[in-house]
């Protein structure tokens, strides 16, 4: 399929894609939709193929409301690509895209609206790369998209909300959650929970998740972070400790787990890479969850013709994606002449007042949950920070002290972020070090340049493009 032109190009066929899709469709634009999974919906709303049952009886209000947007892209005339990967963008909205792992060609677009979501952070420690250490999204694949099962019985650990929903989802599918360590306290929580009453759908969702964790006998170890991976070959146990306000380990309660998996999440970062090779605007913003796209209020970049929405522009949930993917929509509905300006600042009025209610939501989770640099510090100099690489804890701790203190110049000192995964697992990772080590805010750093491909492409797939 070789389509050279379109109205809009959603990249993305999450939240935000899906309800920009279908409010552009609506409206007679011609769009397409892609992504790279085989599946529309993103990560949240995942199912289980028809063959192994449906989840659809057992969804909450946001899960339904997504199963209704997914529905109304099947019933209009949306072009979905799934399976397509976007390789680079380039000047005038022309995109490079891979599908179906064989074919490359070029896709132009008059706007593209950017809804690349986000993806898991990671705080590494020794043998987190070792085969019975994955992380929570992993787990949920697995479950949500195969109906498959991990393991029998796991282990989660890391920071934010999220290792509930992981806990949530292994003992719906029947696993065993030994428990779960979470790095914050009880009392850490406060600000967040006076947030909840405004966002009825997540108190519900919270609700859902902690009574089956607490009446499935699940312990909940506050303050708790993982110390170590052990194991001959692959994982056969966990090491964790309690730790005091400041991140430091408390004498005498470290924990020994005899455990076949640990599942391990420490929060999200913004997807921007495309962002950044179209010529966005990025910046830094520790409240949305670190670096994001930045956009006006009718969520257009500061290149003409491209809009980011969902995640991409921090980091807050479902609810704010809808929001943000409904608002792109309408701006660019009002761009074309299909809405009038009257009834566009209407309805953006309603939904900026809304996204700044998520935002705030988002704030006080993504301030809540950071890692802090202390942790950073303390790992041991053997772990695998860039694990494509093999560059460890030390040998970064003395290239920042030999000078080679940005990004850039550590990419050329040890080949950081250089190997298949192109920087999305070490990228965050190493900021967030660098930060720790220096003592700068990452604000104040240039971020690793993004050049094409973005993903991993094969030769056989980039000679379709010469033919």
């Amino acid at each position: 399929m070789n389509r050279p032109q379109t109205d809009v190009l959603i990249i993305g066929n999450g939240f935000a894609g899906i309800v920009a899709a279908n409010r552009l469709a609506a409206a007679g634009v011609d769009v397409v939709l892609l992504d790279e999974n085989i599946h529309i919906g993103g990560q949240l709303l995942r199912q289980l193929p028809e063959r192994l049952g449906s989840a659809a009886n057992h969804a909450d209000y946001v899960k339904k409301a997504g199963q209704r947007f997914i529905a109304g892209v099947k019933s209009k005339k949306i072009t979905v690509m799934n399976r397509t990967r976007v390789l680079g963008i380039y000047p005038e909205r022309e995109v490079l895209i891979e599908e179906n792992e064989k074919k490359v060609h070029t896709l132009k677009a008059e706007r593209i609206i950017l809804a690349t979501g986000a993806r898991e952070k990671f705080l590494p420690f020794p043998g987190w790369t070792m085969p019975g250490v994955i992380s929570g999204g992993a787990v949920q694949v697995l479950i949500k998209g195969s109906g498959v099962l991990p393991a029998r019985e796991l282990l989660i650990g890391g920071s934010g909300l999220f290792l509930f929903s992981v806990a949530y989802e292994c003992l719906k599918a029947g696993a065993s959650v030994r428990a779960v360590l979470e790095r914050t306290g009880v009392a850490d929580k406060l600000p967040l929970a006076a947030q909840l009453p405004l966002q009825l759908p997540k108190l519900s969702e919270g609700v859902r998740f902690l009574s089956k964790i607490l009446f499935s006998g699940v312990a909940l170890r506050f303050r708790n972070r993982v110390l170590e991976a052990r194991g001959s070959g692959r994982l056969e146990q966990v090491v964790a400790a309690k730790v005091d306000a400041s991140g430091k380990i408390i004498p005498g309660r470290e924990k020994t787990y005899a455990i076949p998996l640990l599942a391990v999440s420490n929060g999200f970062a913004a997807n921007v890479e495309l962002a950044q090779m179209a010529g966005c605007d990025i910046e830094f913003l520790d409240e949305r969850g670190g670096w994001v796209t930045t956009t006006g209020a009718d969520l257009e970049t500061s290149v003409p013709g491209i809009y980011a929405a969902g995640e991409i522009t921090g980091i807050a949930g479902a609810l704010k994606s809808i929001n943000e993917g409904e608002i792109a929509a309408l701006a660019i509905l009002n761009k074309m002449g299909k809405m009038g300006e009257a009834a566009f600042h209407s309805r953006l009025k309603k939904l900026l007042s809304a996204r700044r209610r998520h935002l705030r939501f988002g704030k006080y989770f993504n301030l809540l949950y950071r890692v802090p640099a202390e942790d950073y510090l303390a790992i041991p100099d053997e772990t695998l920070i860039c694990r494509c690489e093999d560059v460890t804890m030390g040998e970064l701790r003395q290239a920042v002290a030999n000078g080679y203190d940005t990004p850039a110049t550590l990419k050329i000192a040890l080949r950081t972020a250089m190997g298949d995964c192109q920087g999305r697992t070490c990228g965050p990772i190493i900021y967030d070090i660098l930060a720790a080590l220096t003592g700068r805010s990452q604000a104040a750093m240039t971020p690793l340049v993004v050049r094409p491909p973005v993903k991993p492409v094969t030769i056989d797939s980039l000679a379709s493009f010469l033919e």
